[in-house]
């Protein structure tokens, strides 16, 4: 699996996995890539159609695989420190979104995966659609997002539970390639960042859409 067909994770210099030893910026974000590759083959060949019980502890494994081999003291360890982020709101503006708090990070977390469990088990009792699958999805990947467990590489992280999740499903990844998927993805999480309760609509839809058409496509 080619990384460079999901989202693409460029590190700035303020990033702990800027760079890796010796390896240049460049060399470091291609070897990130190769790592992400890798966890997205596994995760694909494990779960495909097969059960996903999520946990703070899979969640940790995930990010410890992507980044632990060039970033020992860095892969695989939630964060001590209080984290921000950035989001683009609707009017063009930036806000700024602390993510959960280090004391309550791995409950907030916890709740998170507990959610996406009982809903995964919800949808399994009916022949639920495609939108109603990628609603729970969603959710689970706009939490991890939102509590921001790791001080750098939570988007790498949540999207390799995301697509777990759709794969968990028999449902196809959502690849994020061009600059205007990557404008469309985050239009869309958006709202579901702002606060526990946030909108997850508008990326649930986004996922559904673009499943349906990959769908069509493969027929």
């Amino acid at each position: 699996m080619d990384e460079s067909r999901h989202l693409r994770y460029q590190d700035n210099e303020g990033s702990r996995f800027y760079r890796a030893g010796r390896l240049s910026p460049e060399d470091t974000w291609r070897a990130l890539g190769d790592e992400l590759a890798r966890v997205l083959m596994d995760a694909q060949r494990v779960f495909w159609r097969g059960r996903l019980g999520m946990t703070p502890e899979r969640v940790r494994w995930w990010h410890g695989a992507i980044f632990a081999r060039h970033f020992p003291y860095g892969g695989g360890h939630f964060r001590q420190e209080r984290a921000y982020f950035g989001l683009v709101t609707a009017d063009g503006g930036m806000r700024q979104i602390e993510g959960s708090s280090p004391d309550t990070l791995h409950r907030d977390l916890a709740e998170v995966c507990a959610t996406f469990n009982g809903g995964i088990e919800r949808l399994g009792k009916r022949n639920a659609s495609v939108l109603e699958q990628t609603r729970v999805a969603g959710a689970m990947y706009a939490g991890i997002l939102r509590v921001h467990p790791f001080a750098d590489g939570n988007h790498r992280t949540g999207f390799v539970a995301l697509s777990a999740a759709l794969w968990s499903l028999g449902l196809p990844a959502v690849e994020f390639t061009r600059d205007g998927d990557m404008t469309d993805h985050d239009d869309a999480v958006a709202p579901a960042l702002f606060s526990p309760d946030g909108d997850i609509e508008p990326f649930a839809w986004l996922l559904a859409t673009r499943i349906e058409h990959a769908k069509r496509a493969a027929t």
